[in-house]
């Protein structure tokens, strides 16, 4: 969990992921333990002048999705240093392991090591933005508005992608394959893979999405109003979490500056919210929409960017011996069956198409200047009754 010496809350979770790895006779390349694991970036003094009282003015803490690591947290975290932040990332209990371990854990633990996090900024900061993604998203809005008299600095706004909000779409490729039945022990997994990427569970427990949907019926029943800052940037095409169920949140429930990045394939009905930005997410010809897990990722991602050598095909598994699996994975060795897109992983897009998942933004510099911008100077809200949500 994480403390009020967050170096020593670093070293003691790298030490436990290292430590999982070494007890499956598979031991990590330290890289690998260190992309995994929660981290601290301390802006640089000579631009970025500290308060008189030692403090930084402006933190943010950084909490990952579920199944994820830090690490998909790193180009944010990069971006918001640049900018002048004190950026901390945490690693979620039951996270950064072995996909097992998410089978054990309660989402009060996730609670308890987001409001760790928020109390180690007392005395460091003046003031602090929760930054989520997915699942983090979701623990970031609670931390909002059913702790509000959480110790640390002033809690000054929220950066929310791809927030889980509601139960959401169920991905088109857990519902396909009827091996599952036969595969998954007594229904225990959702997902049952080969865990390739080094730092994201591609296996996921059933009870891990018990937990997830427990914090957000918890926070559907006790949440009031709030006037903080939010910006939220989403895909409307997310196969994993209820995009339209965000929008509606956003322009109908906040009271206080706001605003979406909307990201859509295709143009969206139209609708008079001035808080939502729509933009296009097929603006290159090899992309067919943007993904649930490429909103935080850097085009220059080592690891998942435009240039990087891993690719998405998971949702092909079950299906090793297809010509979709092998066109997914090596396009240039079946270039006569099918050119493949990048997308997110839907049953229209894969109706159509032999698709990668995106697993990067090709918009993230934009996206980040917008986000920056918009904390630096959150638009005042109009008058409620001025306001013609849709």
């Amino acid at each position: 969990m994480p403390s009020e010496d967050f170096a020593a809350y670093v070293a003691a979770a790298g030490d436990a992921i290292a430590g999982a790895d070494r007890a499956r006779e598979r031991p990590l390349p330290p890289e690998v333990v260190s992309d995994r694991a929660p981290f601290e970036l301390m802006p640089d003094p000579r631009r970025c002048p500290s308060a008189a009282d030692g403090r930084q003015p402006d933190a943010a803490l950084l909490i990952h999705g579920l199944g994820g690591t830090a690490y998909e947290m790193r180009d944010l975290g990069r971006a918001l240093v640049e900018a002048c932040y004190l950026v901390r990332a945490i690693l979620l209990p039951g996270h950064g392991t072995v996909p097992g371990d998410l089978s054990d854990v309660d989402y009060r633990a996730w609670i308890e090591a987001t409001r760790l996090a928020v109390a180690s900024f007392d005395g460091d900061a003046e003031r602090l933005v929760l930054v989520g993604f997915g699942l983090g998203a979701t623990l970031a809005l609670h931390a909002a508005l059913l702790e509000p008299g959480h110790p640390g600095p002033e809690l000054v706004g929220l950066v929310l992608l791809s927030p889980a909000l509601g139960p959401g779409p169920p991905l088109a490729w857990l519902r396909a394959p009827l091996l599952y039945g036969a595969v998954l022990p007594a229904g225990r997994w959702s997902r049952l893979l080969s865990d390739a990427d080094p730092v994201r569970y591609e296996s996921l427990p059933r009870d891990a999405e018990g937990q997830r949907d427990r914090l957000i019926a918890e926070l559907d029943a006790e949440a009031g109003p709030l006037q903080l800052p939010v910006w939220v940037a989403i895909s409307a095409d997310d196969a994993e979490v209820d995009a339209g169920a965000v929008r509606a949140w956003l322009c109908r429930d906040l009271g206080g500056p706001r605003r979406l990045l909307w990201y859509a394939s295709q143009p969206e009905p139209a609708a008079d919210c001035p808080f939502v930005d729509e933009r296009p997410s097929n603006a290159s010809p090899d992309i067919l929409d943007f993904s649930h897990v490429a909103l935080p990722i850097a085009p220059g991602n080592p690891r998942y960017g435009a240039k990087a050598a891993y690719v998405d095909c998971a949702h092909y598994y079950w299906e090793a011996a297809t010509p979709s699996w092998f066109v997914c994975m090596d396009p240039s060795a079946t270039a006569a069956i099918s050119e493949v897109r990048r997308g997110e992983i839907s049953e229209a897009n894969l109706r159509r198409q032999v698709v990668r998942r995106l697993t990067y933004n090709p918009d993230f510099a934009a996206m980040v200047e917008d986000l920056l911008a918009f904390l630096a100077d959150p638009p005042q809200p109009r008058d409620p009754g001025s306001d013609d949500h849709g």
